[in-house]
Parts: C-alpha cells; structure tokens; sequence
C-alpha cells in the first residue's frame, strides 16, 4: 500500500511538472533583442497582451490556432504579457494554461513602460493588443495594432513564410 501512495504521488509531481507554463521575465532591451536574435532565419509573430485586455482575451484563440498551424513551416509566436508581475500565478499562467499554451512565454518587467514599447517599435503607441511580425531576418514587416482575426494573422504571416 506504501509504494503504490508513493508511486501515485510520483506521478502527481511529475504530471504537474509536465504542464507547469514556463514564463520569464522581460526587463531590459537586451533581452527584447536577444529573443528576436534567437529566432533569426523564422517568421517570428510578437503579440504584446494581457488578461484584462477584452480585445487581447478575443483574439488568443486564433493565434494560439496560428501556432498549431504553422509551427512546423519555420513560425514562432512568442506572448508578452504585460499585466503586472503580482498577476503572475493568479491570472497570467492560468489563463496561458486554460488557452492550451504549451511554450515559453514571457512578462513584462520592465521599470519604464515606454523602454519596453521603444526596444519593439518606436512608433508603437503602446495600444493593445499589438502584434508583430518579423521576417527570418529579424526586421519588422507587419503591425497590427488592435483586435484582429485568424485570417488577418494569417495574411500577414504567409507573406513572410516561405512558399509550400
């Protein structure tokens, strides 16, 4: 009876490690650019978000359906949230969880805002959600700024992708 206790408390700890969500910290320009670095020679889609952001909330499920898609064709999505980091366990990994997000995602944990927003795009006025594409060479093809459709991703992301 001891080992099977042991042996089902094993598997508790193990499974719940398995789906444990991975989510990191951005707080310095740096990072920002070593991540776009990171997946040079991809069509890499940034989407700035967060929980209490109803447009934000709309759209994860056509980018998670974006990711599904085409992860296998060189895409990467990458999700920064920007609720607070107090938000982290009680509302961000929750959410990712419940959304099917099975990847690295990250947090906005830089001290000025407008150091976050200028290290993505210097024209961004902050407004979300905000979705960026870059091209496998890491520049800037696509904003979309506010709610938006899988198809409108999609549109976006294929100009980008290379040909089937």
């Amino acid at each position: 009876m001891k080992a099977f206790f042991i042996t089902c408390l094993l598997v508790l700890v193990i499974s719940l490690t398995i789906n444990a969500q991975e989510v990191k910290q951005l707080s310095t320009t740096v990072q920002i650019d070593s991540l776009i670095k990171a997946n040079s020679g991809k069509t890499l889609m940034i989407n700035l978000w967060a929980t209490w952001c109803e447009p934000c909330v709309e759209e994860f499920p056509d980018l998670i359906k974006l990711y599904k898609d085409y992860r296998d064709k060189n895409f990467v999505l990458v999700f920064i949230s920007l609720d607070q980091p107090g938000d982290l366990k009680t509302k961000v990994i929750p959410f990712l969880k419940d959304n099917g997000v099975d990847f690295t995602t990250y947090i906005n944990g830089f001290k000025k805002q407008e150091d976050m927003i200028n290290s993505i795009d210097r024209n961004w006025d902050g407004a979300i959600p905000a979705t960026y594409i870059f091209d496998n060479t890491g520049v800037i093809t696509a904003s979309l700024i506010g709610g938006k459709t899988y198809n409108e991703f999609l549109n976006e992301v294929k100009k980008d992708l290379p040909n089937d």
